[in-house]
């Protein structure tokens, strides 16, 4: 009968120890790994050397060559790329996601995912899946290698992805200084004190030479678009740097608006109409 009651006890004393722990496990809140939702990608962005993305028929490539160095766009053409859509892509980076579900646990028809707007990849990772837009403002349904996702992606609102969309509007790349323009009608030259002047000599004020020199030096294209190539030049204007290659634009329009090729790259730069004299004519208002 001892042996019974001691037997008995104990296992009460079990029962009473296992509840006591699934009462404890439900009331504790979860600890922080399992609280947080994951990330869309863990790579650390100084890692990153190398970005293709695929938005249709369009595939664009992104390089630098180190941690510091500046991204340039390599595919489908050699050129600068825009800073908005540089941005928008390295926002994947590190993003948390606001909901976690399996991978088929949404329809296709709802998550945009079976033709998606953008395939993003970092390096030589899965690439990731950017769907259409989530139940919440600036969300976007995302698919990676294991989950689907949705996240908080304002940077990719408001922004176009064909190729010539990922091409710098400014005419004078980047990092990059003037030292000679040649205009249609004019020739500008930077003297070895700095200084600009203008060729035929007389005919421009020196305020409005160096007006022109930092017109070119700030100007920003609307939209950058392929090139009409069934309209043909008016003339041409030759950008020499202090450094580097020079850069030829055709002129294509000078009315109503301003259009300029870059023949290289077989893209056109629209402008507005009121950046024809600041570029073109040495003619500023005011001076």
């Amino acid at each position: 009968m001892r042996r019974r009651l001691v037997l008995i006890a104990t296992l009460l004393l079990a029962l009473a120890g296992l509840a006591a722990a699934l009462w404890w496990s439900y009331r504790a809140p979860p600890g922080p790994h399992t609280a947080q939702l994951p990330r869309i990608s863990t790579l650390a962005p100084a890692r990153v050397t190398r970005i293709r993305v695929r938005h249709g028929s369009d595939l664009v490539m992104l390089q630098r060559n180190g941690p510091r160095a500046p991204w340039h766009l390599t595919a489908p053409v050699d050129a600068p790329v825009d800073r908005l859509h540089r941005q928008a892509v390295l926002s994947l980076l590190g993003r948390r996601a606001r909901h976690r579900y399996a991978p088929d646990a949404i329809d296709q028809a709802t998550t945009g995912l079976k033709n998606p707007a953008l395939v993003v990849q970092f390096n030589r990772q899965a690439p990731i899946d950017i769907g259409g837009r989530g139940p919440s403002p600036d969300s976007r349904y995302v698919r990676t290698p294991h989950d689907l996702l949705i996240a908080a992606l304002p940077d990719l609102s408001g922004l176009q992805w064909g190729w010539t969309h990922w091409i710098s509007p400014a005419l004078v790349p980047p990092h990059r200084q003037l030292k000679k323009l040649v205009l249609p009608h004019f020739t500008l030259n930077r003297d070895t004190h700095g200084d600009w002047h203008a060729q035929p000599a007389g005919q421009r004020s020196a305020a409005a030479v160096a007006a022109t020199r930092q017109a070119w030096q700030r100007a920003r294209a609307l939209t950058v678009v392929p090139a009409n190539q069934s309209r043909q030049r008016l003339a041409r204007v030759t950008l020499v740097f202090e450094h580097g290659p020079p850069r030829h634009l055709d002129i294509i329009e000078r009315h109503p608006n301003l259009i300029l090729r870059d023949p290289a790259l077989g893209v056109d730069y629209h402008l507005a109409g009121n950046r024809i004299g600041p570029l073109l004519e040495i003619r500023h208002p005011g001076l």
